[in-house]
């Protein structure tokens, strides 16, 4: 086979190489990791959160179950920036809970639900009893009920005499008096910025609160300076706006797809088919996806809604997300096609193939295995870049739990699969396929058809935490120049099939780590999806057209 090899496909290969062994080696410095142990799991976890009910004398017949993981970002990005990655995982371990399993039991359309929060290490950190305001209960003294405060506290294994309370609080209801504890921890505190006393402390803090006789609340947590809440505020509130301004963007091209595809429909200039079964596609991984995430959603129901007026808002919010990225794509995929078959028709050889159920054909796995390579070059670039933004311009992401929020849905191994496959489509029909053949067919210069559409499909990713927030918009930036190069030079499927693997290879990190086999065998099944055209021409003992030109 070497003599059918193209020295570009020889060179892409071994920048995939060497790529992958970057993104492998580096990895951990450019993603950081918190190292806190994960001693308990959901279903350990579970049976201790039920034991402390049930030592409160709670019975939870008749309610509804749900559970989730997750973490106190702020107080780890807090953390982070005040005493390194190094120092904030080992008060993750020993001083505060950052990450928790979450459970709460409920009713709908009743207030009375209670939620327990248990900790890395199976130790209860928080606690809710929830009750309406005029539910009767005692009216004790504040003395009194700070000594069921304590008693908790005791109960919880806690050194009083290290816990200075700071503050106290009554408030009388019309059936029962509340009271509020908190304490602080002697030697936690940790100032937000040393030259400015005004921007405040941090510290490790407990509240306790006494509904009437009763403990109502239990929380064992960092608290975060104000300044710093506001400072990270404004700084994600940049973001936001950019990419919002990306998005009204990103809809402008959309109209501009749907008005070209008007037009162009009447000189019989568009090809509907492939289009709408693409956009059929991408709507059914929409809806899969949005099935594996109703653990989460189940677990975010309020309870002054009625269940099926939730279940309904549910439902159709995935519905209308589904037919709206469906149209996204529809519009992108038919009128960038219809303007890429006449002006950049080399870059549509594997696409028109693919699309016309073709899937045995050499130029479609061809295209495929260029997508890893060129992949796999991608994600060793990611790698090295925040690795050198780290170091020179102090860049900063927040550091990632033991535990990855992809387990809290169902079949987590799904997730890599539907989002990098949703994602991979859609950006690519619509920043690739119609916005470069767009401006290419109207401005006629190549590094203006490359340069919009990659600004515009960077900074649409500027909500993602990565600090400062436009550095996430010059990373894409230079990645979707690459990408928008390798859609004139070797085509569109061998972009999408590069995008879905950078996708699927980040989302699906937490399942190889995972101390699981099965998860660890399906992260690397769902990471090589995209090699399903190239298996098949394989299989079909096709010759690959390395020694064809440059298009896939």
């Amino acid at each position: 086979m070497a003599a059918f090899l193209r020295r570009s496909d020889l060179l892409l290969a071994l920048a995939g190489a060497v790529g992958l062994s970057a993104f492998l080696a580096l990895y951990d410095h450019a993603f950081p990791q918190a190292s806190v142990p994960l001693r308990v799991t959901r279903d350990e976890a579970r049976v201790r959160a039920v034991a402390f009910l049930e030592e409160r004398g709670t019975h939870l017949e008749g309610f509804r179950e749900a559970s989730a993981y997750g973490g106190s970002t702020l107080a780890l990005v807090f953390l982070q920036r005040t005493l390194g990655l190094e120092d904030a995982s080992r008060w993750a371990r020993e001083e505060v809970p950052v990450w928790s399993w979450r459970f709460r039991w409920f009713r709908p359309l009743e207030k009375e639900e209670w939620r327990v929060e248990v900790g890395l290490d199976g130790t209860v950190v928080e606690y809710h009893h929830l009750v309406d305001d005029a539910a009767a209960g005692a009216n004790l003294p504040q003395d009194s009920a700070l000594v069921l405060a304590e008693a908790l506290l005791r109960e919880r294994g806690l050194d009083l005499p290290r816990w200075e309370r700071v503050e106290a609080s009554t408030q009388r209801r019309e059936n029962r008096t509340d009271h509020r504890f908190t304490w602080e921890k002697g030697g936690s505190a940790i100032e937000w910025k040393r030259t400015d006393p005004e921007a405040g402390t941090g510290a490790v803090r407990l509240t306790v609160q006494v509904l009437g006789d009763q403990i109502g609340e239990y929380e064992h947590f960092l608290k975060v300076p104000e300044e710093f809440r506001r400072e990270m505020e404004r700084t994600t509130s940049v973001g936001l706006a950019l990419a919002v301004v990306t998005l009204v963007l990103t809809v402008a091209l959309a109209v501009v797809a749907m008005g070209l595809g008007i037009a162009r429909s009447r000189a019989d200039g568009v090809r509907w088919r492939p289009a709408v079964a693409l956009a059929l596609f991408v709507s059914l991984l929409l809806l899969a996806q949005q099935a594996t995430a109703w653990p989460v959603l189940e677990f975010s129901y309020p309870t002054a809604l009625a269940w099926s007026a939730y279940v309904g808002v549910a439902v159709g919010g995935a519905l209308l997300l589904a037919v709206a990225y469906g149209v996204f794509v529809l519009l992108g995929t038919a009128s960038g096609e219809s303007l890429c078959r006449e002006i950049l028709p080399q870059s549509l050889a594997a696409f028109s193939t693919l699309m016309s159920g073709r899937l045995r054909d050499a130029a479609v796995g061809a295209a495929s295995l260029r997508g890893y390579g060129l992949g796999f070059a991608f994600l060793g670039y990611l790698t090295v870049f925040y690795v050198v933004a780290q170091r020179f311009v102090g860049a900063w992401l927040p550091a990632e739990g033991p535990y990855s929020e992809i387990f809290n849905l169902y079949l987590p191994f799904l997730t890599p699969l539907t989002i990098g496959l949703v994602a991979a489509i859609s950006e690519e029909a619509i920043y690739r396929l119609f916005g470069i053949s767009l401006v290419k067919r109207y401005l006629k210069s190549t590094l203006v058809a490359l340069l919009i559409p990659a600004v515009i499909w960077a900074f649409a990713h500027s909500t993602y935490p990565v600090f400062p927030v436009y550095l996430r918009g010059i990373e894409l930036t230079i990645g979707g120049l690459v990408f928008g190069l390798a859609f004139l030079r070797l085509g569109l499927v061998t972009c999408i099939a590069a995008h879905y693997v950078v996708d699927a290879v980040l989302l699906g990190m937490p399942l190889l780590a995972s101390g699981t086999a099965a998860y660890r065998v399906s992260g690397v099944v769902v990471m090589g999806f995209a090699l399903l055209p190239a298996i098949v021409a394989l299989a079909a003992r096709r010759r690959l057209p390395f020694s064809s030109s440059g298009t896939a």
